[in-house]
């Protein structure tokens, strides 16, 4: 089933190839953000394996994984993109694997306002709880998951000593 909802401020929808410039310019506008986030921070890469639906978790299939562009609804402008795997790692929960927004609309509420969305589409079928991934030195992220209620740490991974170049990760869930 593909994955789309529509807020006030946001129409998300799959991902087609032809939006394959505009993800990488999200992508590009995050730039300092994915130097701290992974040892992939390419724009290009990054938008390929956006759009092929290559950003899959081990042992993932595509079939659980929903790509999806959020734009302005009148005007189209694209405002970021989300991720989301359905059924990782465990039958019942939905993990947000990315979500980023272009730089001119961060701070504004947007990134909240998909994210309740989404819990909104899924709240009423069998998902009973999300998770995220989140990079340890992303401290706006941690802070943004955290007040959405993100309270359960559930793993961590990445490098065991703190360095240039080195990344670690907190995965923190909410029931719905």
């Amino acid at each position: 089933m593909p994955y789309s909802f529509r807020s006030a401020r946001i129409l998300a929808q799959p991902v087609t190839g032809a939006e394959t410039p505009e993800i990488e310019t999200v992508y590009a506008g995050n730039r300092e953000l994915l130097l701290l986030l992974d040892r992939e921070n390419d724009p290009p890469v990054l938008a390929r394996r956006f759009v092929e639906h290559q950003n899959l978790p081990p042992r993932g299939c595509r079939s659980s994984l929903h790509n999806l562009i959020l734009r302005e609804p009148m005007a189209s402008d694209i405002i970021g993109l989300m991720s989301l795997y359905t059924g990782y790692p465990k039958g019942d929960v939905a993990y947000v694997g990315e979500l980023f927004l272009s730089a001119e609309f961060q701070g504004i509420g947007l990134g909240r306002e998909a994210y309740l969305s989404l819990e909104a589409m899924l709240r009423p079928g069998p998902m009973t709880r999300v998770r995220v991934g989140v990079g340890l030195k992303n401290w706006n992220a941690l802070r943004f998951w955290i007040r959405l209620g993100f309270m359960q740490v559930t793993g961590m991974s990445g490098d065991r000593c703190f360095g240039p170049g080195r990344h670690a990760f907190l995965e923190l869930q909410k029931n719905l």
